[in-house]
């Protein structure tokens, strides 16, 4: 379960692609039921472009799905990552990959809302995610009798 400490850049790098897929699906899965409640139309526009944030009825669905997708990937973490110091390393790395993806997209995101929504989704991806790998860490491992349950 618990890797050594050598240097594995293919493993670092199949993990990021992999929570980068697992980012934007689950982003995806959010805003589509979203739409749905809402009755809008999804367009990639709602996951890449920066002045989905500034009209005011679409701007609080997206808020909403990116909030909601900080719990998600913070759970995918603990499913790939599987490492507490490791969580805020990964966070931020999805969300830069997130923000050169959209100023490739839409340009440089000049929205405040843009920013805060994002920064404080990679604060809740880390700290949920670090809380979910540290009780997977910390949990007890029994050891001798007691884990095949005699006394001592």
């Amino acid at each position: 379960m618990f890797r050594s400490s050598v240097w594995d850049p293919v493993l670092i790098v199949s993990q990021i692609v992999c929570m980068q897929c697992c980012f934007y699906v689950s982003l995806g899965f959010w805003m589509f039921v979203g739409n749905i409640i809402c009755g809008t139309i999804s367009t990639l526009d709602q996951l890449l472009d920066y002045h989905e944030f500034q009209g005011a009825y679409d701007a609080w669905l997206v808020m909403v799905a990116v909030s909601i997708n900080a719990f998600t990937t913070a759970l995918a973490l603990w499913c790939i990552v599987r490492r507490t110091k490791l969580c805020l390393d990964f966070a931020f790395t999805i969300f830069v990959i997130h923000l050169v993806i959209c100023l490739c997209y839409g340009g440089f995101p000049l929205s405040l809302a843009w920013w805060l929504t994002n920064l404080a989704s990679m604060g809740v991806t880390a700290v949920v995610g670090e809380r979910l790998c540290m009780r997977s860490e910390l949990a007890a491992i029994p050891i001798g009798p007691v884990a095949r349950g005699g006394g001592g």
